[in-house]
């Protein structure tokens, strides 16, 4: 998925409201030079990923290494805490 600010962006990236109540999406470093006009709201898809170890799940971004293809093809891997 690409950001509507800057064209970049990742698979993980940012549904927001913005002011005029219309919703962008947005990478992390838009985001961020925005976020006092943006409010990060639910998606049309929820990305998570389950730990293998402890199985506890989290943002994908947060593990140590993510795989897709889990339980229900959800992404899996190592969680940081597991992950030491």
């Amino acid at each position: 998925m690409s950001c509507e600010l800057c064209g970049g962006g990742d698979l993980w990236i940012k549904t927001c409201l913005t002011p005029s109540s219309s919703r962008l999406l947005v990478c992390d470093p838009c985001w961020e030079e925005h976020a006092s006009e943006l409010t990060i709201v639910p998606g049309d898809r929820v990305v998570t990923a389950r730990c293998d170890g402890c199985g506890r799940y989290g943002n994908p971004r947060e593990f140590s290494e993510v795989n897709l293809g889990g339980r229900k093809g959800a992404y899996w891997g190592t969680c940081g805490a597991c992950a030491g």
